[in-house]
Order: C-alpha cells, then structure tokens, then sequence
C-alpha cells in the first residue's frame, strides 16, 4: 500500500469515527496479516487484487490498488496487459467499469502524453 494510502487507513482506524473499527480490521488482517506474508511482492499483490476487482466490477477499489502497484513500481504497460488477458474471462462490460478509473490514474499521473484523457469516459 502506498503510504499516503496507508496513512489515511491508519488515521481512520485509530479515530473514534463511524467506520473505525472496520478500518482496523483491514489494517491488522488485511494489510498485516496478509499483504505482509512471504512468496508474494506487493505489485503482484497488487495485480491480483485488481483482476478480483475488475471481476466483482468494483472501480474504486480496482483504482486503489492501481495506484498501490504503480507505487510499488509495477509498470503501466504491465497492468494493461492484465486488463487485455482479462477480457474473454470477465468480458468488456467488466473491463469498461474500471476503464474511468484506470485512464483517470494514467491522466493524473501524467503517465501518458500521447493521449487527451479530458472528458474520457473509458471503454466505451
């Protein structure tokens, strides 16, 4: 996780506000227990969590961990590749539900210049 990211999870779980204790949970279990077990880097992680997340059509997590995994150095052309392999699996619809998120990312990132992601609406 990044540590913006990570920084703004812990802030809510150790906060006395609606939602905190879900937000230790993911702290402890999720991103403790979990995200820091051996035989996984965390872009791979990453990459797993988005492909559930694509097929559970869950854009602002997929974006999350998007941002996770190029955090962690997991390049642009790789998670795109992801989303080419995902799609006779999950299908276009799938994939058009995170396209939003995704070409925001890449826009807010700059990480692609050749590209006018103004107005974008994603796939289709």
């Amino acid at each position: 996780m990044g540590s913006e990211q990570s920084g703004r999870l812990a802030a809510a779980a150790e906060s006395d506000t609606f939602g905190a204790d879900i937000a230790g949970y993911a702290v402890d279990h999720v991103f403790g227990d979990i995200w820091t077990r051996e035989g996984l880097d965390q872009p791979r992680r990453s990459l797993i969590t988005m492909t559930i997340m694509v097929a559970l059509r869950q854009p602002h997590e997929f974006g999350l961990h998007m941002n996770f995994a190029l955090d962690h150095g997991m390049p642009l052309r790789e998670i795109e590749e992801a989303l080419i392999q995902m799609l006779p699996y999950v299908g276009f619809p799938a994939i058009s539900s995170v396209m939003p998120v995704a070409t925001k990312i890449v826009a807010e990132r700059g990480l692609d210049k050749k590209t006018d992601y103004a107005g974008h609406r994603g796939l289709l």
